[in-house]
């Protein structure tokens, strides 16, 4: 999950893959939150219509758009969830591994995005809909997920050059970053995976 794409996921060993272009949730709140604080603004040389009324009707069209951004968010993400549910299910896929997003707030290598509560409420609702269909859902810890290379296992910082792009500097292999990230978190265990490959990089060095 980021800002590029709002999911992007694979099957294990690219049976195949699943792309949402990412912005549109972001899009809308932003419109909307600029149009609360014009709102906020004019409540406060408002007609008399509203003056007489109290604080509550003053402000009334700014609950409203904070009540839209809020129902949007819900619309979307519930359509975000179904469709890569349909697309577990097509691939007839029995685990979703997705990353664990707890305690994002104090680790210094996620992007401040993720830190929205958006993510939250998408994951959410993708384990809602997985339970449905009896698909387990795994949270795993997506610490150097980005900076593996999916082919050969290699870890590097330098693996990713930018936030869109991914090349492997041993194995030369190039893709979009975030498919490759999701090629990894495909793997069972990965967490564990990871923490074996620096367990043994640490004892070669």
């Amino acid at each position: 999950m980021g800002e590029h794409y709002a999911i992007c996921a694979s099957t294990i060993n690219e049976y195949g893959r699943f792309i949402i272009e990412g912005g549109e949730i972001t899009a809308f709140a932003k419109k909307w939150e600029a149009r609360k604080r014009s709102m906020q603004k004019q409540a406060t040389y408002c007609g008399e219509g509203r003056i007489g009324h109290g604080t509550k009707t003053r402000v009334a069209n700014v609950y409203q758009a904070k009540d839209r951004i809020a129902n949007f968010r819900d619309t979307t993400n519930h359509r975000y969830s179904k469709a890569l549910i349909d697309y577990a299910l097509k691939h007839q896929c029995g685990i979703i591994q997705i990353e664990d997003l707890s305690g994002i707030k104090q680790e210094t290598q996620f992007p401040k995005f993720l830190q929205h509560w958006t993510y939250y409420d998408l994951q959410s609702k993708i384990e809602t809909k997985a339970k449905e269909h009896g698909i387990a859902v795994i949270k795993v810890n997506p610490r150097f997920t980005s900076q593996r290379c999916s082919k050969c296992g290699y870890i590097d910082s330098e693996n990713r050059k930018t936030q869109e792009s991914f090349c492997c500097v041993k194995c030369k292999f190039t893709a979009n970053a975030d498919f490759d990230a999701s090629q990894n978190l495909s793997i069972p265990n990965i967490d564990h995976v990871i923490q074996a490959q620096l367990s043994a990089n640490e004892k070669k060095t």
